[in-house]
């Protein structure tokens, strides 16, 4: 062989050699994600005293309801509003009479939305802000809030000839109650219901049955605490935070071995 031709042959066979390592290299499937929030209200007089927050989940989406007691000293009318992850519907009830809400982009973020948010990651949904008039009346009210959240997630566990499994989450940010007078004795009573038959012998013993876990943000308590039951076709985790909350809530989806535990 001339010198080229041995360049050209050597170039190739290094080509074929390398083509398993570069399969090898294949990025785990990632489904990017961005968090939704609590409502944030400025108006004077205001106090909350607990927030139901509800999470339906299925395949790759959850339906919220987020239900908040509050009480006024007055009659008047408040401008409340959220971060969503996404353009979505939302429906918005003051004391079960359902009023306008308005979707829109949420830049430019406020300062303190900037200060309180994660940075979006690449590809993550745009932030969208929903707001809303709430008529409210002199003492007690309940308002309640429903949308649904897209579920973000990572594979775990694949190589170049398999597929891994996949781990869902979603984001929570707790912080804007913190604009809220709250009551004495707050709390935040949180379910996550995820569909999964209920599992038999086999699988509890042998499987990995679908199973959800929460951490929080709080560095000396990072483990949601709570209780997982089966009702019907779903398992749910219930945990109850308050008076003090954490910042945001990040919570998991997948087999339970996958599961953070701390």
């Amino acid at each position: 062989f001339g010198a080229g031709r041995r360049r050209s042959l050597a170039a190739a066979l290094a080509a074929l050699v390398a083509l398993p390592a570069a399969a090898n290299l294949r990025a785990p499937r990632r489904v990017p994600e961005s968090p939704s929030t609590a409502l944030a209200a400025r108006a004077e007089g205001l106090v909350v005293e607990r927030e139901r927050l509800t999470f339906l989940c299925g395949a790759e989406a959850c339906d919220v309801t987020a239900e908040y007691d509050l009480s006024a000293p007055a009659a008047e009318r408040v401008r409340l509003e959220m971060v969503l992850p996404g353009p979505g519907a939302v429906t918005a009830r003051t004391n079960g009479d359902e009023g306008p809400v308005r979707v829109v982009p949420a830049e430019p973020l406020k300062p303190e939305e900037l200060r309180g948010l994660p940075e979006a990651g690449p590809g993550a949904p745009t932030l969208h802000r929903a707001a809303f008039e709430a008529p409210l009346r002199a003492g007690p009210n309940t308002i309640v809030v429903r949308y649904v959240q897209p579920l973000g997630g990572e594979e775990v566990g694949h190589s170049s000839r398999r597929a891994g499994r996949f781990v869902q989450r979603f984001r929570y940010e707790l912080w804007p109650l913190r604009e809220w007078t709250r009551k004495d004795g707050f709390r935040i009573r949180l379910a996550i219901g995820v569909q999964r038959p209920a599992p038999g012998v086999w699988q509890r013993w042998f499987g990995h049955p679908r199973s959800v876990a929460c951490l929080t943000s709080d560095p000396a308590a990072p483990a949601l605490e709570g209780r997982l039951e089966q009702k019907g076709d779903r398992l749910w985790l219930e945990a109850e935070l308050g008076p003090a909350f954490p910042d945001r809530i990040t919570c998991y989806v997948g087999d339970d071995d996958l599961m953070p535990r701390y």
